[in-house]
């Protein structure tokens, strides 16, 4: 659109007064400032031009409510943005801002703002205070920003933790000259002692190797700023291989890393790629500093460029000796290096709520007389600084991210207790590893071993450490055992048991297929992988795992899966055996994804192996692997590409076959085999369509996954909807909308949806005002509904016959209403409700719309109770909505382990 077409456009809205403008990917490059005399707009859509800056007359337009502006080149915005008082929803990302002006703080009616979208993202480093004040503020979208202010572990807690923060701000706000030291390396190379020579003391002979971790206050002068001194809390990590899958909890992002080696043993010795690699895989963006020690008795000789070039993180090398202060480098060279780096950490010198910095420091005061105390102490520590009830949640998760405590708010076992020393922690952690009964007895930990592991603890607070192990996936109380025992994962054998006659014997059965992807970190695989994964995934164990792989069964025993990650290899291979593995198969690896999440710096490459045989010899494999991103690349492009050509034994392979099940563009696939799938009462075919049906609704539920990945969005979203007062839904369109509707909340249980047992329904007294949200997400929930009957509805005949006639009648109403809805009208509602073009659907469907969801089951009443569904995080990672009967199959190991008991007595 051309400048003079533009202001003609703005001239004729004028004076129509019209209250919607659509100009979206039109190529505009300038807004001319004749567009604040359309004062009459509600709806701004500038989505996908070029846009650099806007102009004051924005302002002017003070009856908007929806302002699109995603995906331009914005820079800034005019402090006339906060005379937009009406404005409900905005969008930024996809811009290129630095800043916000402090203005945005008087949009009083703003309820979503999108800043970030993945890789649409602003180059905002922090968020004024005032954003603090927008209390109708309900979704704020950071995805993607690289912020130091609010700090990550702010963040990650949502929308109310990052307001809270900033209106903490607003109240008093300081510097905070402080951040952390990572000391790594293997044992034995003297990190203690590096730490001890820094903070002034001599060289100690013949002192203990660390276990566990040991933190201790390292102080600097600034390098810059006069009078200023910073202070970095030193962690000095156990190097002995059994604490490195223990230390990984610890190992955080925005740190300083010292690694520190033996010049005498070597770097080979030291491992210095092993440790490098762990720290790109946690902390991608700290930087690491490489100390060569024992200088003394041989000259550092390291290959630096090589590493330099390999790994970007590393700012230098030093070398030195704890016996020859001023050999090398010397301690007083790398103290100052340590100044100039720690000066440049993101963190140091960051303005800090007051009543956070006065909190920590309290706690602080705290540790060095009480190893934990009852949460409630906790809050009376903060109301005592001043820190709002509301930020008193979002600053504890803050301190146990940072290490500063450790207190999970989440688990019914550990939320009334907080852990004040991480280093106590895990030297009684590493008491256990290190126990000569668990070690022999590969992993069995008893009663007995936990009285000799922790003598000088009370019985309740043991059972909080075991519970805290668990949390960790470092150890699982053994299901069905009468001994209530427990598996220590990271004592397993290295060797495995004999399980390959079992796995063989179900790939010879009549009808088995086979699912297998392998995962590759491209670099060294880190500690923790795959034991954390078999810890975590347990309640599908065979009781034959060892310290590089398991077996598992689906909770059916028709199939069987295989992870193994062999010692002399750097990737794990996953492996689902059965006649339809796709489902038990999207489990476990959800389970494993989630496992691999924990090191960020990863560059997983995930393969999936030629179907075909080796052209050579059909009795072997095709040995080549499908790069399984290059795949979902196919079959997104326009028009898809449905085959690939192996160039190993030169055969076509079907795209769509290799991702069956595994990726969203093949969920049509999967519709269509279990619509051909006859739901027989008997045999293979019954079971094949359950396990369809499963994968089906568990596709559905886990596609809002990425959005609900934060709590306040979190809602149910699996419902029926029922014409009230009548059997079946009007014949005329526009009569649907005139009546009103019943909801039904579901239980969100894979394969089980069912209406929600304890009530659940809600009327909609107006569904006009929300046939917006509800006509896109409809269509595609009745495609997984239709399948919950009628087998369910079978089931839940035998107990409670009115809710499977009720489950029959929804799913017949349900596939009903989505032929009657207007699919037209739905297109215009879309720009309506979000400002957006019919083009940019998935986009409203993936995230506001799922909010709106949110929005209107608040507004129905459906919180707090919501029907009786309990939110429940799967061990994959997933939140479901589920009764309590399918919520049971997810419950805490504690509880599985006293009914087990009593069961057994």
């Amino acid at each position: 659109m051309t400048p003079a077409e533009l202001l003609k456009l703005i001239e004729q809205g004028a004076r129509d007064k019209v209250t919607e403008l659509y100009l979206s990917h039109a190529g505009i490059e300038e807004l001319p400032p004749e567009i604040g005399k359309l004062t009459s707009l509600t709806t701004l859509s500038l989505n996908g031009n070029q846009l650099t800056s806007l102009p004051p007359e924005i302002g002017q337009l003070t009856s908007l409510t929806h302002l699109g502006l995603f995906g331009n080149r914005l820079t800034s915005l005019p402090p006339q943005i906060g005379k937009l008082s009406r404005l409900n929803i905005l969008y930024l990302d996809g811009n290129q801002l630095e800043h916000l002006p402090p203005e945005i703080g008087k949009l009083s009616c703003l309820r979503r703002l999108d800043l970030g979208d993945g890789d649409r993202t602003n180059l905002l480093t922090t968020l004024p205070p005032e954003l603090g004040r927008l209390e109708a503020l309900t979704a704020l979208e950071l995805d993607g920003l690289k912020l130091t202010d609010p700090p990550a572990e702010v963040v990650d807690q949502g929308t109310k933790a990052v307001l809270a923060y900033l209106r903490e701000k607003l109240e008093d706000e300081t510097p905070v000259w402080e951040s952390r030291l990572l000391v790594v390396g293997e044992g034995g190379v003297g990190k203690t002692q590096i730490l001890r020579a820094l903070n002034g003391h001599d060289f100690q002979i013949g002192s203990e190797t660390t276990h566990g971790i040991a933190i201790v206050p390292l102080r600097l002068p600034h390098p810059s700023e006069d009078g200023v001194t910073m202070t970095l809390n030193a962690w000095d990590f156990g190097g002995q291989e059994v604490y490195h899958a223990t230390h990984q909890f610890f190992l955080a992002s925005r740190s300083l890393f010292l690694l520190a080696w033996n010049s005498r043993l070597g770097w080979e010795q030291g491992k210095l790629h092993y440790w490098l690699d762990t720290i790109k895989a946690l902390a991608p963006d700290s930087p690491v500093m490489l100390v060569a020690t024992h200088l003394d008795e041989r000259t550092a000789d390291l290959p630096y460029d090589d590493l330099k070039q390999k790994y970007p993180q590393i700012i230098g090398e030093w070398s030195l000796s704890c016996l020859q202060r001023n050999l090398g480098d010397g301690i007083d060279g790398l103290r100052r290096a340590l100044q100039t780096a720690a000066a440049e950490l993101p963190l140091m010198g960051k303005p800090t709520p007051s009543s956070f910095r006065n909190t920590t420091r309290a706690i602080r005061e705290l540790k060095k007389t009480e190893t934990w105390v009852p949460a409630s102490k906790l809050w009376e520590i903060m109301a005592e600084h001043n820190v709002s009830e509301a930020a008193r949640s979002v600053l504890a998760r803050q301190l146990h991210q940072l290490g500063e405590l450790i207190h999970f708010h989440d688990d019914e076992e550990l939320k009334d207790i907080v852990l004040l020393d991480a280093a106590w922690v895990t030297r009684n952690i590493s008491s256990v590893l290190e126990h000569d009964g668990i070690v022999d007895g590969l992993g069995i930990f008893t009663h007995q071993h936990m009285e000799e592991c922790w003598p000088e603890i009370e019985e309740n607070l043991r059972n909080r450490l075991l519970r805290l192990m668990e949390r960790f996936d470092l150890s699982y109380r053994i299901p069905n055992d009468e001994k209530n025992r427990s598996l220590v994962v990271e004592r397993l054998s290295y060797d495995p048991p004999a399980y390959e006659d079992r796995w063989n014997a179900k790939r010879d059965e009549a009808g088995c297929r086979e699912i297998r992807m392998k995962f590759d970190p491209q670099s060294t695989r880190p500690a923790g992988i795959p034991t954390w994964f078999i810890a975590r995934t347990h309640r599908f164990t065979t009781r034959t795992h060892w310290r590089f792989g398991a077996l598992f069964k689906d909770r059916a025993g028709g199939h069987l899966a295989l992870i193994e990650a062999s010692p002399s290899e750097r990737f794990v291979m996953l492996t689902v055996r059965g006649p339809n593995p796709q489902n038990f198969f999207a489990v476990l690896r959800d389970g494993l994804e989630l496992t691999l999440a924990r090191f960020p710096g990863l560059q997983l490459k995930r393969t999936l192996p030629c179907p075909h045989p080796d052209r050579s010899a059909a009795e072997r494999p095709c040995p080549h692997e499908f790069d399984l991103e290059h795949l979902e690349e196919r079959m997104q492009l326009d028009p898809p590409r449905l085959e690939i050509e192996c160039p190993s034994c030169f055969r076509m392979v079907s795209v769509g076959d290799l991702l069956f099940g595994l990726h969203w563009t093949t969920q049509d696939a999967v519709l269509g085999r279990l619509e051909a799938t006859e739901p027989a009462q008997t045999g293979q075919i019954l079971n094949d369509f359950i396990e369809l049906r499963e994968l089906t609704q568990r596709q559905f539920t886990y596609q809002f996954n990425r959005d609900q990945r934060l709590e306040e969005s979190h809602c149910p979203r699996v419902f029926s909807l029922r014409p009230q007062q009548q059997k079946r839904w009007p014949k005329l369109k526009d009569k649907l909308f005139d009546k009103k509707w019943t909801l039904q909340l579901y239980c969100e249980e894979p394969g089980c949806w069912h209406p929600a047992p304890g009530g659940g329904e809600y009327t909609i007294d107006e569904p006009a005002e929300w046939k917006g949200t509800l006509v896109p997400y409809v269509g595609r929930l009745v495609k997984a509904f239709k399948y919950s009957a009628p087998l369910v509805a079978a089931r839940f005949a035998f107990f409670n016959p009115a809710l499977a006639v009720l489950l029959a009648d929804d799913v017949e109403l349900m596939t009903e209403l989505v032929k009657k809805l207007p699919e037209v009208k739905a297109d215009r509602d879309l720009k309506a409700e979000y400002g957006l073009e019919v083009g940019d659907r998935a986009r409203v469907e993936a995230g506001s719309l799922l909010g709106s969801l949110r929005e209107l089951l608040v507004e129905l009443g459906a919180t707090p109770d919501w029907g009786g569904l309990k939110k429940t995080r799967t061990p994959e990672g997933h939140w479901l909505w589920l009764c309590k009967e399918h919520k049971s199959l997810y419950q805490s190991y504690e509880s599985m382990s006293q009914q087990e008991s009593k069961h057994a007595n």
